[in-house]
């Protein structure tokens, strides 16, 4: 498996180099790619995202309707309120909206999902040969959803057709999608 930090051209680089076959994280709600942030999670919930593989589990979530407003926290922090028909992502501390000095924002990272569906063509042309889709702490009807939609678009890949654009902004972190580091320089 790859790190989510490389470019295309990258992991093209590395798989001619290496001469291996190349795993790569496909869809899903992208972690803030920096060192510690994950101590937050288990600070709140008393869990580890890397010894028990779980970023702010569900049983330490709880919601909670106040004035048309719904209040979501982690471990009793309040990690952020949504207004009806507002996006929502699942509560993280990377990526929860706190307010500072009076003002409510992202501090650390925006909610967004990655989506390489419209770059499959270009992965497997860099040797990428096996993805990675999102499903711990996911709906079954979600990891559904998603699987059938990538294989559709594998199937039409191996018979030489052109990829069809399925949306899947519904049902990516913050209704909103991105490339990721796969198209954006990083340096």
């Amino acid at each position: 498996m790859l790190p989510r930090v490389l470019e295309v051209k990258e992991i093209a680089a590395l798989v001619a180099r290496m001469g291996v076959e190349a795993e790569v994280f496909a869809f899903g709600s992208l972690g803030t790619m920096a060192e510690g942030r994950c101590i937050l999670s288990s600070y709140l919930t008393g869990r580890s995202p890397s010894n028990d593989g779980v970023c702010a589990p569900a049983e330490h979530v709880t919601y909670e309707e106040v004035d048309g407003e719904m209040r979501v926290r982690l471990g009793g922090v309040t990690m952020n309120c949504f207004h009806q028909g507002e996006a929502a992502s699942y509560p993280t501390p990377c990526k929860a909206r706190l307010v500072t000095r009076g003002v409510a924002s992202y501090l650390f990272d925006e909610p967004v999902g990655l989506n390489t569906i419209d770059i499959l063509p270009q992965l497997k042309q860099a040797g990428v040969t096996a993805l990675k889709i999102e499903g711990r702490q996911r709906s079954r009807a979600y990891v559904t959803q998603v699987v059938r939609t990538f294989r559709q678009v594998l199937d039409a890949l191996a018979a030489g057709n052109p990829v069809p654009h399925i949306d899947l902004s519904g049902i990516v972190e913050g209704q909103k999608e991105t490339f990721g580091a796969y198209r954006k320089g990083w340096r």
